[in-house]
């Protein structure tokens, strides 16, 4: 039906009825009704669906894939995130909240003995940082230092003993006349000894280390570290970290989301997530896979109401309503079968 044919046509008349009455139903107390209406048919019809009947395990995996590898994020998301990370920094609340209120005791206590009982992972971080060169670095410029100051203090010990100054006096002639080589030959001595001892210092660090992993005592000292502690505020330690910090390691770990993103362990493991998805719920009804995620009615009709009614009514006081619902309805109501049936005789 042309523009004309239309203009004042039965078929115009009942399409402005039509506007006028879904209008009408979209405000106050029968917008609810009709929102009510609406969802408990949607979640009947639902409940005559099984998932695997509605999409496909092939379709999830490709949108999946599309948004969480592929798509092209705009600047403005990390600026935005960037934004918010530092009004959060900067709220107060940090100021009058403490560790306890974040984490409570028992909770404290269940994950470090969880942390606790991992004995193979425990093991190998033992292993690994004892045997690292920087940790073998360290023991032995410990035990230089330490043997160095224990023959300083000797020195000085000696000095107190009486007639030693003569003893010391004749001691360092005859150093001085010594060829310079004997210095370095002693000082190599104390090296050496360092090395061998360091290595078998790490060794028993080790084993001491495993031993008091699995000893109470290390438990305790923890517990009694966060008793010390948890009524710290939220804003002391997170103090220890300046804003530009968190900035700075906010845009590393953006960008290094950006290039885990587009690695094939990504795609696999986002794959692989799907289908096991697809193998526990391909023959649950939608509102079975609902109830299980833990979206009930209730929250639907209060997070629909929350926000339906303030968009109708955005819609409708800039004058987008009506026209909205007429472009929506109105190429029905120009169609040949609504003329069609329109010329026909009644009954």
């Amino acid at each position: 039906m042309d523009a004309d044919e239309f203009a004042g046509s039965r078929a115009q008349a009942l399409l402005d009825a039509h506007v006028a009455y879904l209008a009408a139903h979209l405000q106050g107390e029968t917008l609810e009704r009709e929102y009510q209406r609406r969802v408990d048919w949607v979640l009947a019809d639902a409940a005559r669906l099984r998932l695997g009947d509605v999409v496909s395990e092939a379709a999830v995996k490709q949108t999946a894939i599309d948004y969480a590898a592929d798509m092209k994020l705009g600047g403005g998301i990390p600026v935005l995130v960037g934004d918010i990370a530092a009004a959060i920094y900067e709220h107060p609340v940090h100021e009058h909240t403490t560790l306890a209120e974040l984490l409570p005791d028992r909770e404290f206590e269940e994950l470090l003995d969880k942390l606790l009982e991992m004995q193979r992972l425990r093991e190998e971080v033992i292993h690994h940082s004892v045997a690292n060169p920087v940790f073998a670095n360290l023991v032995a410029q410990l035990l230089y230092s330490g043997l160095r100051g224990y023959l300083a203090e000797g020195q000085r010990m000696a000095r107190r003993v009486p007639g030693s100054g003569i003893a010391m006096k004749a001691g360092r002639a005859l150093l001085d006349r010594a060829p310079a080589r004997l210095g370095a030959a002693v000082e190599r001595g104390i090296r050496a000894y360092v090395e061998r001892y360091t290595r078998s210092g790490i060794r028993l660090s080790e084993a001491y280390l495993r031993a008091a992993f699995e000893s109470d005592e290390l438990r305790q000292a923890v517990l009694e570290f966060w008793d010390d502690h948890k009524h710290r505020s939220v804003a002391s330690v997170r103090d220890f970290a300046g804003q530009l910090d968190i900035e700075e390691l906010f845009v590393i770990g953006y960008e290094y989301w950006q290039r885990l993103r587009r690695t094939p362990i990504y795609r696999e493991l986002i794959e692989n997530g799907v289908e096991v998805f697809f193998e526990t719920y391909r023959d649950a009804t939608l509102t079975d896979l609902l109830a299980d995620i833990g979206v009930t009615r209730d929250m639907i009709l209060r997070d629909g109401m929350r926000f339906v009614p303030q968009v109708v009514h955005a819609l409708k006081a800039r004058g987008m309503l009506e026209p909205m619902l007429r472009r929506h309805l109105e190429d029905f109501y120009r169609s040949d079968a609504v003329a069609d049936i329109l010329r026909r005789p009644a009954g």
